[in-house]
């Protein structure tokens, strides 16, 4: 943390995606993401590592979701369509396809319908 932050500025730590089955929800983003989650009471975290720049944490909670989420998580991959191969093979789906200004990405949704892209990385 910069030493010169004012103490009323909020520092991001992470991004935490509800869920009601904790277990299912850990292995599908461990899985996808290639890494493990710790799991205490009703919480999974993913621990801090330094190629990550914000960490994820996996909620479970008593409330069934409702609507469409208005944050999302947004991925980048060197092969889009494995990665797409990846997400249906751990349970999730593929919704949508995207292409805006040679941007190609696409909406996914994990095995509890939350939302998030995959994004292809750029060449070169």
């Amino acid at each position: 943390m910069k030493s010169d932050r004012s103490p009323d500025i909020p520092l991001l730590i992470a991004a935490t995606i509800d869920c009601a089955d904790l277990e299912r929800m850990t292995s599908f983003w461990g899985q996808l993401l290639d890494v493990e989650f710790q799991i205490v009471d009703h919480f999974g975290f993913l621990a801090h590592a330094e190629d990550r720049k914000v960490t994820l944490w996996i909620q479970q909670v008593s409330e069934e979701k409702a609507g469409k989420n208005r944050v999302h998580l947004d991925l980048v991959v060197g092969d889009l369509a494995a990665a797409l191969d990846r997400v249906r093979s751990l349970g999730g789906a593929v919704a949508d396809r995207h292409e805006w200004q040679g941007h190609l990405w696409n909406t996914c949704t994990d095995p509890e319908g939350n939302v998030f892209d995959i994004m292809q990385g750029q060449q070169g």
